[in-house]
């Protein structure tokens, strides 16, 4: 839709139809929006795939997404979706055209200023994982109330397990619950944390995978 100002001979803004109008250096000016009948790169083909292979992923977490970019995309006037795709885009797909690929330990599932988990460790038990960081007696409030974030994916089943707000950081350690029926299949893991008023949360670390089988076409560690 486009917009007349100052009245029906004044300059206009936005699209009607084919026709955009925009200000350019304080002149009304206007382009025809037209179909390109050139092929497509390599580069961009390479650019589509990998926003689609992003975003299939994304969507998979999203609502762990929502609340992992929810601070960053208040402050950009986004979405949390759309600030994850821009944030992991350039890092989580590698290969070269055709034949990308996810690379699991690039992804980033939160973004913010808090303290990142330090010196963790992911153990297998009964109920599921066992997440558990570093504390320092002497740590500061309230970084001493926030709570961790846990999440587990599953490429082969496209499906996640996670717990947005669990234990506080002063408790070393919590469990992620897993389903029996999920607890054999290939898994990657991520940790963070959030404050416990919600405001903040931290980058999230990569915490390694399981059960990942020698035939898995898989990227890891870089």
């Amino acid at each position: 839709m486009a917009i007349t100002e100052n009245g029906p001979g004044g300059s206009h803004r936005g699209r009607l139809g084919n026709v955009v109008y925009y200000d350019l250096d304080g002149k009304n000016v206007s382009r025809e929006i037209g179909v390109s009948t050139k092929e497509p790169t390599e580069l961009q083909l390479a650019s589509r795939l990998g926003t689609a292979m992003s975003s299939v992923l994304l969507s998979t977490m999203l609502d762990f997404i929502k609340t992992g970019f929810g601070v960053i995309a208040r402050e950009a006037k986004d979405n949390a979706f759309n600030q994850a795709v821009k944030v992991n885009k350039k890092n989580m797909i590698t290969g070269t055209y055709p034949n990308l690929q996810i690379a699991y330990h690039a992804i980033a599932v939160s973004k913010g200023p808090l303290m990142p988990a330090k010196n963790w460790q992911v153990t297998r038990v009964g109920l599921g994982l066992h997440f558990s960081w570093e504390t320092d007696p002497e740590m500061p409030w309230p970084e001493v109330t926030d709570q961790v974030m846990m999440l587990a994916y599953f490429p082969r089943k496209e499906k996640v397990c996670f717990n947005l707000f669990g234990k506080s950081r002063s408790a070393g350690s919590d469990v992620l619950e897993i389903p029996l029926s999920l607890q054999g299949e290939y898994m990657e893991t991520y940790i963070s944390f959030i404050a416990a008023d919600r405001s903040q949360v931290a980058d999230s670390s990569y915490t390694g995978n399981f059960n990942l089988s020698i035939s898995d076409n898989i990227i890891l560690l870089s």
